[in-house]
């Protein structure tokens, strides 16, 4: 009887962690891609008004912006509610 008590409590257990590593995993994802448009802004803010390091350093930046400024693109087409897709991610109503 213990054998299954303790089975079940070592799958109920794998099962707890496999989810919280998938969560994680997918608050990690967002995070990055969102590390990834603060870049793009840092480097190419001079677009829409904010302070951007000196030209020679964003042209120099340009040729690895190439990821990012598909990105920014696919981004603004379905950009909708920023704070709408975070809550949706964290299950908040």
């Amino acid at each position: 009887m213990g054998g299954g008590l303790s089975r079940f409590l070592k799958s109920l257990t794998e099962a707890i962690v496999g989810t919280f590593k998938g969560k994680s995993l997918e608050y990690v994802e967002v995070e990055l891609r969102e590390l990834e448009n603060v870049f793009a802004l840092i480097v190419m803010g001079s677009f829409i008004g904010l302070p951007s390091p000196p030209m020679t350093i964003s042209l120099k930046l340009l040729p690895h912006m190439g990821r990012e400024l598909i990105i920014a693109s696919r981004v603004s087409e379905r950009l909708d509610d920023m704070l709408g897709e975070m809550a949706g991610l964290f299950e908040v109503s």
